[in-house]
């Protein structure tokens, strides 16, 4: 999974201000939960907010894709850190450890696709949170995704890189076809494809599927200056 949107992750996400959102996650944390000493980056991507937290944290870093955390490793390697890295799909972490704080960035959640999903991933955060530890995630609304997607398409070109977003509904989920041409050499560009499908969560879907899973919603911020507006929440066993 990801094999071919790994290699251009890091480009894509280039205007990302991974600064910012280390800064935010830090906020929240020292909210619900300071003085944690070990967290977890479920669906670390490509490393660059795991990395943020090496100084302040024992660190652990989970994704589903296997392409993500080599790249992970690479950079991991270049700063002289050893750090766990394990491949695994959310819905069904397995670790021999629990965690202050566990983290899902960039609505990783959002591309769990049923409600079944959504509680399968709680009932796994629940074994794997410490007494007070904390889960932190943050999700997209249907208004955000109107906005992204006004007449079904979205093209971002930049000097080295174009992408095109086509968006449509299937069985009532959200379905983003995305078309990247990436300059490898002076006006040879690659292409590349990708399809992600993301199910958009009310807040009363979240909160049953929490308690279901014997979590509660204890806190919720709505953030809007790292990458459109989006919903953190802080689930608590």
């Amino acid at each position: 999974m990801y094999q071919e949107f790994a290699k251009v992750y890091d480009k894509f996400m280039e205007l990302a201000d991974y600064d910012e959102w280390h800064d935010f996650v830090s906020y929240v944390i020292e909210g619900n939960n300071p003085g944690g000493k070990t967290l977890l980056d479920l669906g670390c991507g490509t490393g660059e907010v795991l990395k943020r937290f090496l100084e302040e944290y024992e660190c652990t870093g989970v994704d589903i894709s296997e392409d993500m955390l080599l790249v992970t490793r690479e950079k991991l390697n270049d700063l002289g850190k050893d750090v766990p890295l394990l491949c695994q799909d959310m819905k069904e972490l397995s670790l021999d450890k629990k965690y202050d704080i566990v983290i899902s960035l960039f609505d990783t959640v959002n591309h769990l696709v049923s409600i079944g999903d959504l509680e399968k991933l709680f009932e796994r955060i629940k074994i794997h949170l410490n007494t007070k530890g904390i889960y932190i995630f943050d999700v997209v609304d249907r208004n955000f995704m109107d906005e992204m997607f006004p007449d079904g398409f979205f093209i971002d070109q930049r000097e080295d890189m174009t992408v095109i977003w086509e968006h449509y509904f299937e069985d009532q989920l959200d379905c983003i076809e995305t078309t990247f041409f990436v300059e490898e050499k002076e006006g040879l560009y690659k292409k590349y494809r990708e399809k992600h499908i993301k199910k958009i969560y009310t807040h009363k879907e979240i909160q049953e599927a929490a308690e279901k899973s014997g979590l509660h919603v204890e806190n919720i911020y709505e953030e809007s200056s790292l990458a459109g507006e989006r919903f953190f929440y802080v689930i608590k066993k």
